[in-house]
């Protein structure tokens, strides 16, 4: 009896080896490492690979939910813009910010604060567009940036003058190492804030207003 149990575990543990052999050495096996060892990486590998199609998945989700946020408040102001140009601010508004690593929904607000999404926004100090960008300032931001510059029109493209905003604003806070102060340095110049710094002053209604906007697109009251 003992002698025929050895002998049925002998060849259980050869068909499980042999399994294992025929699996690896149909898909997964490499020169130089062991059948077993090879099979555990081809399942190894399946299993990365599962992990990074469901990780690219959730973030597709969430991209599209935070486009339709962003969507839903444009949708609420008159852009002067035909509807080609804007079903992609949600877009350029996305990619834009993801490009400096900061909240789209903060450039949302920021831009609901400028100009309430009037593409043709004009202000009595000049500055221009959605992201109300003064015409000095946008044409030093576009040689920055490599982008195509003809003045006004410039800015009245709202593909780039969101693009030169989102890299204004964080160059500003690239400088100042805080984003209250580099909100407040959009709306009033950096070399005014710094001055105010300087006196260890910092005006805060420009931040607080953008803020109070991003807290209201956040909790879907705006």
């Amino acid at each position: 009896m003992k002698t025929f149990r050895k002998f049925h575990t002998l060849v259980s543990v050869f068909l499980a080896f042999s399994f294992v052999y025929t699996l690896s050495s149909q898909s997964f096996y490499l020169p130089g490492l062991a059948p077993f060892s090879t099979a555990m990486l081809g399942l190894d590998k399946r299993v990365f690979l599962k992990v990074e199609q469901k990780r690219k998945v959730s973030a597709l989700i969430e991209e599209q939910r935070v486009k339709s946020k962003i969507w839903k408040v444009i949708s609420k102001y008159q852009t002067g813009l035909e509807m080609k140009a804007l079903k992609q601010i949600p877009q350029w508004i996305y990619q834009e910010s993801k490009k400096y690593g900061y909240d789209p929904l903060l450039l949302t607000a920021m831009i609901v604060t400028e100009s309430s999404f009037n593409n043709w926004a004009q202000s009595h100090k000049g500055a221009l567009g959605l992201m109300q960008i003064k015409l000095r300032t946008g044409h030093a931001l576009a040689s920055e940036i490599a982008t195509a510059w003809a003045g006004k029109p410039t800015l009245f493209d709202p593909a780039s003058n969101i693009a030169l905003g989102a890299f204004y604003l964080n160059k500003l806070v690239k400088r100042f190492k805080d984003m209250n102060v580099a909100l407040e340095a959009y709306n009033h110049g950096p070399s005014r804030i710094s001055r105010y710094l300087r006196k260890g002053q910092l005006p805060e209604d420009y931040s607080d207003k953008v803020f109070q906007v991003y807290d209201l697109i956040r909790s879907k009251t705006i």
